[in-house]
Order: C-alpha cells, then sequence, then structure tokens
C-alpha cells in the first residue's frame, strides 16, 4: 500500500515538473530517480539476472567498466568492449540489421557504437518522442546536455566518452581506447585472439612472399630479355608484373589485383623510380645489363617482328590483322574489362607477349620537343582495335596513372650475356 502511495505521489511531481526539465534541473531528476528504482531498473534487473549466462558476463563486465573507469554503460553496451560480446548482446536485445554498428578492428576495443533511434527504444522499452528515449537513456547513463537549437542530447565523461542522442541515432564514442585491447568475456577474448593470430600469420605470409619473390622474380626479370635480332638493345619478354614490382617497390599499386597480371596505375615518374631501384639491385649489376624504357623507335620494331602492316608478325610467318587481334591480344573484344596474367596469348615472331593490348606501355621519349609528356604504346584491355596498332600510339604527361597503363623494360648494356 504505501509503495503504491509513493509511486503515485513521485508520478504527480513528474508531471508537475516536467519531463523535459528533467535534463537540467537536479531536484527533478532525483525524483525520475526514484520513479526508475521502482519501474526500468527493477525491469532491467529482472532481465539481466534471467539472461543467459555469456550475457550476464558481459552485463557483468559493463557494470565493472562504468564503475572503474566512468566509462558509458548503455544497456551493457561500453566503448572500450570487445565486438564479439556487442555482437552478442545486440543479439540478445534482438537489434536488427542497420539498427547498431561498432567500430573496431580484430584485437582491439570497440571505439565507437552507434544505435538507430529504433535500436534505442528496443534496449530501453522507452517512448517514442526524441525526448522519451532521452529521458530513457539518461535512466542509465545520467544526466543529458539538451542543446536545444540542434535538437541533440550530450554526455561527455571525464575519460574522454562522447554519448550523443539526436535524430540520427545515439552514438557513443571514445578514440582513447581505439588501440587498447577490449575488455572482454573469455569467450570474446578467445575470438578475438583468433583474429589476430590469423592477421599476424597473413602478415608474416605475405612477408615471406615478398622475400621470395624478390629473389625469384628479379633473375626472372633478367633471364626473360629478348635479345632484338640485329639491334643493339633487349626488351622484356613480357610486361613488367605486380609480382616483380612489388618485389623492387614494395607495394602494388594496380586496380586489377593479380601477381602475374601486368601492374598498371603507374605512372612514367614512377617507372623511372622502379628502374633506378632495379639497377642498383646487386643481382641486376652483377647481370651487366642496365635497365631502362624503350625508345618509341624501339618498341614499334619490337612489336612488328618483321610485320609491315598494322599488327605484328607471328613466328610461322603470318601477319596478325584485324580479324585475328585476339590471337596475340586482350583488348575491348575479349578482355571482359581488365587485365590479364602476362604470355596468356600468341607470341610474336621475336618471342614477344602482350605487345599489342593488355596494358599501355610507357616509352621513354617525349611526344614532341619541348612537350613534357610522353609517349604510350601497344593499347590496353579497354580499347579497340584500331588503338592497338602496331604504328599508333599515344601520350600522357609524366604523371599520369590509370588502370590500363603499365610498361616494359628494355636495357641496351652487354646485350649478349
Amino acid at each position: 500500500m504505501m509503495k503504491t502511495r509513493i509511486k503515485k505521489c513521485v508520478a504527480a511531481a513528474l508531471v508537475t515538473a516536467g519531463m523535459c526539465a528533467a535534463y537540467a534541473q537536479s531536484a527533478v531528476r532525483d525524483l525520475a530517480n526514484i520513479a526508475d528504482a521502482y519501474t526500468d531498473r527493477s525491469r532491467e534487473k529482472r532481465e539481466q539476472e534471467a539472461a543467459p549466462d555469456h550475457v550476464k558476463e558481459i552485463f557483468g563486465l559493463a557494470k565493472k567498466s562504468a564503475e572503474e573507469d566512468f566509462n558509458v554503460n548503455f544497456g551493457g553496451f561500453f566503448t572500450g568492449m570487445s565486438r564479439y560480446d556487442a555482437q552478442d548482446l545486440a543479439a540478445y536485445y534482438k537489434l536488427k540489421e542497420g539498427e547498431y554498428s561498432v567500430d573496431a578492428v580484430p584485437g582491439k576495443a570497440i571505439s565507437r557504437l552507434w544505435f538507430s533511434l529504433k535500436g534505442v527504444r528496443r534496449i530501453t522499452k522507452g517512448g517514442s518522442t526524441l525526448d522519451e528515449l532521452a529521458q530513457a537513456v539518461a535512466n542509465r547513463v545520467g544526466d543529458l546536455k539538451h542543446y536545444r537549437l540542434k535538437d541533440l542530447y550530450e554526455l561527455k565523461t571525464i575519460d574522454g566518452v562522447i554519448l550523443t542522442l539526436d535524430n540520427d541515432g545515439l552514438a557513443i564514442q571514445n578514440e582513447g581506447v581505439k588501440q587498447q585491447k577490449p575488455v572482454a568475456t573469455a569467450e570474446a577474448a578467445q575470438k578475438d585472439k583468433a583474429d589476430v593470430d590469423a592477421i599476424e600469420k597473413a602478415a608474416a605470409e605475405e612477408a615471406a612472399r615478398k622475400e621470395r619473390a624478390k629473389k625469384e622474380e628479379i633473375p626472372r626479370l633478367v633471364r626473360d630479355m629478348i635479345a632484338i635480332p640485329g639491334k643493339n638493345f633487349k626488351i622484356g619478354k613480357y610486361e613488367v608484373t605486380q609480382v616483380q614490382w612489388q618485389a623492387v617497390m614494395g607495394e602494388n599499386p594496380s586496380e586489377f589485383k593479380g601477381y602475374g597480371n601486368p601492374v598498371e596505375n603507374v605512372s612514367w615518374d614512377d617507372c623511372k623510380k622502379f628502374i633506378e631501384k632495379l639497377n642498383a639491385l646487386p643481382e641486376v649489376k652483377d647481370s651487366g645489363l642496365t635497365f631502362r624504357l624503350p625508345t618509341e623507335a624501339e618498341w614499334e620494331y619490337a612489336c612488328r617482328a618483321g610485320s609491315t602492316g598494322d599488327y605484328c608478325k607471328l613466328a610461322e610467318g603470318t601477319e596478325i590483322t584485324a580479324s585475328t587481334l585476339g590471337e596475340v591480344a586482350w583488348y575491348d573484344d575479349n578482355s571482359g574489362h581488365k587485365t590479364h596474367p602476362v604470355g596468356q596469348k600468341k607470341p610474336n615472331a621475336f618471342g614477344l607477349y602482350d605487345m599489342h593490348g593488355n596494358v599501355w606501355e610507357w616509352c621513354e621519349d617525349l611526344y614532341m620537343a619541348g612537350d613534357s609528356r610522353r609517349v604510350r604504346r601497344g593499347g590496353g584491355w579497354s580499347n579497340n582495335s584500331w588503338y592497338c596498332e602496331a604504328g599508333d600510339g599515344g601520350y600522357d604527361s609524366p604523371d599520369s596513372r590509370n588502370d590500363a597503363l603499365g610498361f616494359r623494360l628494355a636495357a641496351s648494356k652487354d646485350v649478349n650475356r
């Protein structure tokens, strides 16, 4: 009987004072807390006690975090927790896709939580308006400051947590925990460790692969240089591949990833840096070769391989035409709108692959005297047959990059070695 009277008195006091004033007036705030003792928190406590053991453990972590770190505990969610615990808690509250999100990387604590208004309502069983939801959230985390002009509610804690609630939803963030290990249940900690172990293993395998590539691909570049009959230069049997670029430069800028695919998205300036680093390697110095870009005349002579037509000549003497271009080239008719591993088509009579199509190839030459633009030849995967002709070409500024622009190496010193 006494409890019923108290609840009626409190309800009357709340109505008289007005819910919106609860955020600014401590007296009303105290009344809200008293009412909360009979309503939300008793319900929340009963629900938490009835939760599965793993979820109970998450609630325990949230309570401890709020007590020790001044962190925000919104229905069990807090920055610093594991993303796996957050996912389990979201499932417990039956949050649907689009009703919440977390920002965290494997093995690291959550730095930001976001909930849609529908998600907030599902967790708090709060009202329909923003003000009512703000009261429901405040009952759990403490006073929220109300910025009426922005229709925004905010709470800042002394450890850097910022909670904001507006019509876009509820966000809890703390950049300071981004690099920390999460406060996690045993189950989540095990999953986080598995994630980190997998990442570390992948990184180690990638480092080993790069080391192997450096040992294998540089000698291959030397071996794959073809001496052009009757000329004092060699030219690459293939376009420079992504694995070869990565072996020298330590990264892969290409759009169409594939270690055996030609490297692209490289400028003329980028190619010159690659060549400078390549020539400085001991295994290249020992080869007697000095790599460079081919001149436009060298490129065309090597491409034609004795042909007097629009395209190259094959080893058996057949000259490629527009109708048979697909035998030697990846271009718009057959490329599928992407590059392909080098060496899959027929070589020309000099044993060179992909001189037509796949990617455009940078040459050393200026487009014209007094012009900084550089020549490119051969056409690419996105071009029609006309652009792939041996006698056709284009030009770009030396800093231009795109996903159909690569290169092939030439060498002119000690070419008989």
